[in-house]
């Protein structure tokens, strides 16, 4: 449905041709306006489609780095591990001692 309205005064009128019959007799310039298409058309489906494939894609990024970043953690502890089993403080020397100690038994 066409709303046509006058820009000067507050006429309005159902159709297109009675804003031109009203404009050529005052001399006033008046708009149409037709309605927005339903919802749920062609570009909101389209855009419906884009919300949830960036919010699969944001889900996704987010998992991955939380992945990521517990992985490194473990890495990172391991790392530790390995330091201190390699110190000549570590357990390797521990270890050495405790056998030493159960050979002279």
């Amino acid at each position: 449905m066409t709303e046509c309205v006058c820009t000067a005064c507050p006429f309005e009128a159902d159709g297109l041709e009675e804003l031109q019959r009203h404009s050529v007799e005052t001399g006033h310039v008046g708009i149409c306006k037709t309605e927005a298409a339903p919802a749920g058309g062609k570009l909101s489906k389209l855009t419906k489609r884009l919300v949830v494939t960036q919010g699969a894609t944001l889900a996704a990024l987010g998992s991955s780095f939380l992945a990521c970043t517990y992985l490194y953690a473990k890495w990172q502890t391991a790392e530790a591990e390995n330091a201190y089993l390699k110190s000549p403080s570590g357990a390797g020397r521990n270890l050495k001692s405790h056998d030493k100690s159960r050979d002279k038994e």
